[in-house]
């Protein structure tokens, strides 16, 4: 009776916690990555390939997701929030060295932290190292766990890279 309960008050506790998250905005009021999308356009003799006109770096406080019980941020996550804040700044002011600095200081503090290493291969993609962007961007994939709205963004950069790259037959791999 006693495992019944417990996997009854499991079930509801999930349900709760699901319906209760609203993935859309965080405690901040900013919205999470974003790739716009283009119109379809027509490519030389092939099929319709969406391109994405702007590539935009994560919400700065989706690289620290906080439970809602919590009040105060842990100093470790404190530090991560204002180095993502501090690089978003560099990147919409062009500077890509610096920006590519604070991100790298924030990843040795949240080596495991799959929203920094989105905002790394946004930078890359930024620099025009598409390579390395697509790498950085498979690499938060593998972090991202079940974070779909992640994972999406992830393959938009990776698509886009491989069409920056020239090489059309990747990029199609990827929504």
């Amino acid at each position: 009776m006693f495992k019944i309960y417990l996997l009854v008050l499991f079930i509801i506790s999930i349900i709760n916690g699901c319906s209760s998250v609203d993935y859309s905005r965080d405690r901040t009021g900013s919205a999470p990555p974003v790739i716009e999308q283009s119109r379809p356009q027509e490519a030389a003799g092939s099929a319709e390939v969406y391109q994405p006109k702007v590539i935009t770096t994560a919400a700065v406080s989706q690289g620290t997701v906080l439970s809602r019980t919590s009040a105060k941020l842990p100093p470790s996550r404190s530090a991560v929030l204002d180095l993502l804040k501090q690089s978003k700044a560099a990147i919409d002011q062009g500077n890509y060295n610096e920006a590519e600095s604070l991100l790298k200081r924030a990843l040795r503090i949240e080596p495991d932290n799959a929203w920094l290493w989105h905002n790394m291969a946004v930078l890359q993609f930024y620099r025009e190292d598409y390579r390395q962007a697509v790498q950085q961007a498979l690499k938060s994939n593998n972090l991202a766990k079940n974070n779909q709205k992640l994972k999406l963004n992830n393959y938009k950069v990776i698509k886009q890279s491989y069409i920056e790259l020239g090489e059309p037959e990747k990029a199609s791999r990827y929504k």
